[in-house]
């Protein structure tokens, strides 16, 4: 895929850009993908192209790691669907962003923030995760890592049922995917299903954070002494050890045994 335009835009696009695609025609105005910028060439315009006013250079730009849409994410003003999906991003005017150009400048927290909305809306069909896929770099783009993360956690989440290894929770938007082996690491391990936790927001930061620790029996332990904190124990007890082993199934139980030998050693645990 290529996307070309000419000098006329003030927006310089440039190798290893991220990119995102809104269609704006017919007033739709719906992102259909996004990906990356490859390779970008330059050459001088044809006869017909230089009739355009203050055209003197096309720019043809190479786009790589696209990933398409299944269904788009629809920003019109006028659609229902449109409007939660903008309330979501906190977008009133697309024209006051820029977007009525042809190109135009995002930062880059806006664009996660555009992607968050995309993958929680299953607008992305996920492809399943090979052993060669389980290495993410720390040098892939952002259009890469961010894809085979989604990846992993869709296929964790999945494969626990959609409920947190801990508490048991299974309201799916403060589910999350917790790395066993520490992510900044091990990036050979970073997409590998089996080094995956489901967890709920409250049980992932406690879990990150080495303050709830899971045993390969399905015990779950607090390196705190959480005393009369009624929160931190209705996670803790939420569901049976019994009930846990079977959410634990399909993770490397190595990952769990480093995990717990490391905090046993401090002398940590209380029950």
């Amino acid at each position: 895929m290529k996307y070309v335009y000419d000098n006329r835009h003030s927006t310089h696009v440039a190798p290893s850009d991220s990119f995102l695609y809104l269609d704006k025609r017919g007033g739709r105005y719906s992102f259909n993908g996004h990906g990356s910028v490859g390779r970008v060439s330059s050459r001088k315009p044809t006869p017909l192209e230089s009739l355009t006013p203050r055209v003197r250079r096309i720019y043809s730009a190479r786009l790589v790691e696209y990933v398409g849409y299944s269904s788009a994410l629809d920003i019109r003003p006028d659609s229902t669907q449109g409007k939660l999906n903008r309330s979501a991003l906190g977008i009133t005017d697309v024209n006051r962003l820029g977007w009525s150009v042809s190109i135009a400048n995002i930062p880059q927290t806006r664009f996660e923030q555009i992607l968050d909305l995309v993958y929680a809306e299953s607008s992305v069909s996920l492809e399943p995760i090979e052993p060669k896929d389980y290495e993410i770099g720390d040098a892939y783009s952002l259009v890469r890592r961010r894809h085979g993360l989604e990846r992993f956690k869709a296929t964790v989440l999945g494969r626990q049922n959609h409920t947190c290894a801990i508490c048991g929770t299974t309201v799916k938007e403060v589910l999350d995917v917790a790395h066993i082996s520490d992510y900044a690491s091990d990036s050979k391990n970073r997409g590998n299903p089996a080094n995956g936790i489901g967890l709920c927001s409250y049980c992932h930061r406690a879990f990150d954070r080495g303050v709830f620790v899971v045993n390969e029996d399905g015990c779950v332990f607090s390196t705190r002494d959480i005393g009369g904190d009624a929160i931190a124990r209705a996670h803790l007890s939420g569901i049976s050890s019994l009930d846990r082993v079977i959410l634990l199934a399909g993770i490397n139980k190595e990952f769990l045994r480093k995990r717990w030998y490391t905090v046993q050693s401090k002398g940590l645990v209380y029950t």
